[in-house]
């Protein structure tokens, strides 16, 4: 029997040649690769515990890694995540197991914060619709009207992580005013040009509002029926994190009255396959979704697989991986 083993569930990248290039590193190892075994890998919680039963450590990508699964591993160390957010795993069951929870929160902080500030222009400029409406044949200067100067908006940003901090400072040049809301960031350690703001403030004086929380019990539907009625008439909404932050049905309804005039979404409240039948469906005109692509670039895929092996090598070789949740 090898010295480690360690389990990938489930991944999409063409292969793990790096991951198990560092995995190596730690000697007698013994890799598997659950993708091999089903295509696309193993999500199924039985399957997990049989495979991985034994395992000292776990890599996953979408499986779910429930208190059952969690339950029926034996020797786990170390369950890490190709992600930034850890929504998918039990946290507190791991820990009450001793088990480490690894993500990657710095791999694609660039992509997002790119991804968030291209949606905030396409939707504050109108990109999108009038290329729609002109290719449709259908022009006129009143459907795209109103258009104000960009300079003149407030952008709040709900979060004030690595990524939101990054999208301010590339709006900096543009010369918003820049407000943001975290309960978890300290005034001092905020750059000057950003106000930190109470959520309910932030979202009554905000132009554009851009989301950037993870996945929580406390910020699913965080973005709700009364938060999204104290939005300025107008007022645009781009959402980079998770789709589960906002209340779908209340957007669909803010679109609907005007409250909203434009969402810039890369992440919804369901799987693409379920997007028909999505509220937002109904509004191809004001909602510009992308396919949770923010995060996307080919550097981004190289770090995060890289960073995600060094994650485990780093908890079982020295007890602690890179990134501890």
């Amino acid at each position: 029997m090898a010295r480690y083993k360690i389990v990938f569930t489930d991944y999409y990248y063409p292969d793990i040649a790096k991951e198990i290039a560092i995995l190596q590193r730690l000697g007698d190892v013994e890799i598997v690769d659950c993708t091999k075994i089903a295509p696309g890998g193993i999500r199924v919680e039985a399957r997990i515990i049989e495979l991985a039963s034994e395992a000292d450590a776990l890599i996953v990508q979408f499986a779910r890694i429930t208190r059952s699964v969690i339950a029926g591993l034996r020797r786990c160390r170390v369950i890490a995540r190709y992600a930034i957010g850890v929504d998918t795993i039990d946290v507190e069951a791991a820990r009450e197991k001793g088990i480490a929870v690894a993500n990657v929160p710095d791999y694609c902080i660039e992509e997002v914060s790119d991804a968030a500030l291209a949606h905030i222009l396409n939707c504050a400029r109108k990109v999108t619709l009038s290329n729609n409406l002109l290719r449709a044949g259908e022009w006129a200067f009143d459907r795209v009207r109103p258009i104000r100067r960009f300079k003149t908006l407030t952008i709040g940003l709900v979060g004030f992580g690595h990524i939101a901090r990054r999208l301010a400072e590339k709006l900096a040049p543009f010369g918003n005013r820049i407000v943001a809301y975290d309960p978890f960031v300290e005034r001092g350690s905020v750059d000057a040009r950003v106000e930190l703001l109470p959520l309910e403030e932030l979202l009554r004086g905000s132009d554009v509002v851009s989301i950037h929380v993870p996945l929580t019990a406390q910020t699913r539907r965080l973005i709700d029926r009364r938060m999204l009625a104290l939005l300025r008439p107008g007022a645009i909404l781009v959402n980079t994190s998770r789709g589960a932050v906002v209340d779908e049905g209340a957007l669909a309804d803010a679109l609907r009255s005007g409250r909203i005039a434009a969402a810039g979404l890369d992440v919804l409240d369901c799987s693409d396959e379920a997007y028909p039948q999505s509220p937002l469906a109904a509004f191809p005109a004001q909602v510009l979704i992308t396919p949770h692509i923010g995060w996307y670039s080919e550097e981004s895929i190289a770090e995060l697989q890289q960073k995600t092996a060094l994650n485990v090598f780093e908890a079982l070789a020295n007890g602690k991986p890179l990134y501890q949740v």
